[in-house]
């Protein structure tokens, strides 16, 4: 009966310890992706103007008012 309690401790450990392994992997995997994903969408998103241009304003106020009086 010991060596069978000996032989079902070693293969919980062994089971155990292979999960443990596999999950702190997945850990990792996903935090990589994580930070690559995040470093990926930082360049894509370039930074809004901080100074409005108001030949553009001018320009896109007079296009909906033209819009509008045609529309209505």
């Amino acid at each position: 009966m010991n060596e069978l309690l000996a032989e079902g401790l070693q293969l919980m450990g062994v089971g155990m310890g292979v999960v443990f392994l596999f999950l702190g992997l997945l850990v990792a995997v996903i935090s990589l992706v994580s930070r690559l994903i995040q470093s990926f969408e930082q360049q894509a998103v370039s930074p809004a103007p901080a100074h409005h241009d108001d030949d553009l304003i001018e320009v896109v106020s007079e296009a909906v008012k033209r819009y509008r009086a045609d529309h209505n």
